[in-house]
């Protein structure tokens, strides 16, 4: 008989046998029409595979008596609690099950177990109870401490979840080619909570970046990875335990920080550049005509190198028109579990390594200001600071007032870079921000800042924009805040590495360990 034929006669002959069989064996029309479909099923599945060629009728019903014999072990306790339908699970292959049911593939098999690792939580957890570990209605029910009516629940929907599943198996771009990641962050109080620590492996990046636009399922997220929803769940449970993760609804998460896409960092470097490019001359231009000024304000004690001034005065001149956007404490979110007050951003792209860290040193009559950046290639510095007393041992030395029992801090800061030994006297090797230094600047950023106000003005709209159409919406109240806090990062990074570019700058070399980019500001 051809294939068509097989499939007649069934059509014909065999259904109503079929549930004749199911409710002589169950004695229940609901079940037994179940169970009737599904022996159906695997009938058809058997033909189309062409594995029924001799003695049609014996192998029919060798299928009909294998299937009922699944569903009993699978009820055990009682017939009644199955429900096990049409789905795709029932082809699971099971190495107890005779050789006449071994009708799947491989390759259908592992789809099937690609679906269930994309299921979440109690319905993965009851699917591969009832249908892996073969226990029972009752048996599931204890181990998961549900009632018997809930595991019915979640079989049936997950079923349900799975036939979605199987008809969205397009895996996403993330799992092959996942985007680069940058975080960064801008408080204003102490936070425990370290985003670099959270983010330093690829998959909390992507997930952050899949979760921005719009708040995703664990099974979204598994299927844009093709991770499997298991290792998600304790992801997300982990980005929602620190606050860059929130679930705005029941089994959905949305990123609790602004992301910048790649195409707007483009963007926005493009602006920069043209910004810089035509400001940047001006700039080295004040620079030359106001040095002998500035050597005159007692920055330094002793003769600094034409770098360090350099340095300095890139980090006071005026970079960006700020003037009526500073920020207070409103415009920062309180969005770390911490509690702490912090602009979390970062941008889908490779971090520049003209980018800045900077965590100030408050000590009585002065504040340490260290800026770290990856091209000066040494580190995070700003350690070597953190304890109070050896910081103010540097301040002391720029005063004069180094105490006897302070030899050993002041000898380390010596071989640190940050004070130097001339003639067996001390000089502090960082630039002190004082009261004539200050009042240099607010002459020389007057002037300067009316060639850059007409400059600025569209860089500003267009980062507000971007901003204000792609943060998550539970920070709409704070575009301002990312808005500045973008503005400041990028003016910052673009400005030095222009200056840089220009000649005006110059990277120390690998064993000069002079800090050029820290400043003591005077109280």
């Amino acid at each position: 008989m051809t294939k068509n034929e097989q499939l007649n006669i069934i059509t014909d002959r065999y259904l109503p046998a079929f549930f004749t069989f199911a409710m002589s064996k169950l004695g229940n029309s609901a079940d037994a029409e179940e169970l009737a479909q599904e022996i159906a099923f695997q009938c058809v599945d058997a033909i189309h595979r062409g594995n029924i060629r001799s003695n049609f009728d014996a192998y029919i019903w060798s299928i009909a008596h294998n299937t009922y014999k699944r569903w009993c072990r699978k009820s055990r306790l009682s017939t009644q609690d199955v429900d096990d339908g049409a789905s795709i699970l029932s082809n699971i292959v099971s190495r107890d099950l005779p050789i006449v049911e071994q009708l799947i593939s491989d390759e259908e098999t592992n789809i099937i177990r690609a679906c269930l690792s994309k299921l979440t939580g109690d319905y993965r957890k009851v699917i591969v109870s009832f249908y892996f570990d073969e226990l029972s209605i009752r048996e599931i029910s204890s181990r998961l401490m549900m009632s018997e009516g809930m595991v019915k629940f979640y079989l049936r929907m997950g079923k349900l979840k799975l036939k979605e599943v199987l008809n969205m198996q397009k895996v996403g771009e993330k799992s092959f080619n996942p985007s680069e990641f940058t975080i960064y962050k801008s408080a204003i109080d102490f936070s425990k909570v370290d985003v670099w620590e959270v983010f330093k492996r690829k998959l909390p990046c992507q997930i952050a970046l899949i979760c921005h636009d719009k708040a995703r399922t664990v099974s979204e997220i598994s299927l844009e990875t093709n991770v499997p929803a298991v290792y998600i769940e304790e992801e997300v449970e982990l980005l929602c335990e620190t606050g860059v993760m929130i679930s705005p609804a029941k089994d959905k998460y949305r990123t609790n920080f602004h992301i910048l896409k790649k195409n707007a960092v483009a963007q926005v470097k493009e602006q920069f550049i043209k910004l810089y490019t035509a400001y940047v001359p001006k700039v080295i231009a004040a620079f030359e005509k106001y040095l002998p000024e500035l050597k005159a304000c007692g920055l330094f004690k002793h003769d600094a190198t034409r770098n360090q001034w350099a340095w300095y005065f890139a980090q006071f001149v005026v970079n960006f028109d700020c003037e009526g956007h500073y920020l207070s404490a409103e415009d920062f979110p309180q969005i770390l579990s911490c509690g702490s007050k912090a602009i979390v951003f970062a941008e889908e792209a490779q971090g520049s390594p003209w980018a800045m860290s900077h965590t100030p040193i408050y000590l009585e009559k002065c504040v340490i200001h260290p800026f770290d950046m990856d091209v000066l290639g040494r580190g995070l510095r700003q350690l070597e600071l953190r304890n109070p007393r050896k910081a103010q041992v540097l301040y002391d030395v720029y005063c004069g007032q180094v105490k006897d029992e302070d030899k050993a801090l002041c000898a380390e800061l010596i071989e640190q870079g940050y004070v130097l030994n001339i003639d067996k006297k001390l000089y502090c090797n960082v630039a002190v921000s004082t009261a004539e230094s200050r009042k240099l600047f607010e002459q020389i950023n007057s002037e300067l800042i009316k060639e850059l106000r007409s400059l600025c003005q569209p860089i500003r709209e267009n980062i507000a924009r971007i901003v204000k159409t792609t943060i998550p919406e539970q920070l709409h109240g704070y575009v301002k805040g990312f808005t500045e806090t973008w503005i400041n990062f990028y003016a910052g990074m673009y400005f030095l590495e222009m200056l840089y570019k220009e000649g005006m700058l110059v990277i120390p070399e690998a064993d000069d360990l002079t800090p050029v980019t820290y400043t003591i500001e005077q109280k």
